[in-house]
């Protein structure tokens, strides 16, 4: 029984480790704009350094800044042909849902998290990419 826990600790990180890391430089909020119907102006904007560490199914992601960490599920993953993205839906450890979007091909490579808070507001948040690779580009 000693050896099976173990093996099991041992295999646990190692399966773990991610298929894709995005490491982001800059952050832009914005919010939804009723009477528009568009996202109106940035709220905020900033250079904000990051990591997205996506797992090997894409089913689970660490978000990691110099600030915090945070741990989200992913599911119900769609591919966007006409927009060439993936977009899922997020929910955070804390309950936090959010639709998260996944746009590595754009002419301005980007990860984006929509979040609806009800009645109150629909924020997006916007993290633009320095770099992103995979696994096995180490």
């Amino acid at each position: 029984m000693n050896k099976l826990f173990t093996f099991l600790i041992i295999l646990f990180p190692l399966s773990a480790f991610s298929q894709l890391t995005v490491s982001t430089e800059y952050m832009e909020i914005f919010s939804w704009d009723e009477d528009k119907d568009e996202w109106g102006d940035a709220l905020l904007d900033y250079e904000k350094y990051a990591f997205f560490e996506f797992n090997k199914d894409m089913t689970f992601l660490d978000f990691t800044t110099d600030k915090t960490k945070t741990s989200y599920v992913l599911k119900d993953s769609e591919y966007s042909e006409e927009y060439d993205h993936y977009s899922y839906k997020a929910t955070s450890e804390g309950g936090l849902e959010a639709v998260l979007i996944l746009d590595l091909k754009s002419e301005d490579p980007n990860i984006r998290l929509v979040i609806d808070s009800g009645d109150e507001m629909t924020l997006l948040i916007r993290y633009k990419c320095k770099y992103y690779w995979f696994e096995d580009e180490k």
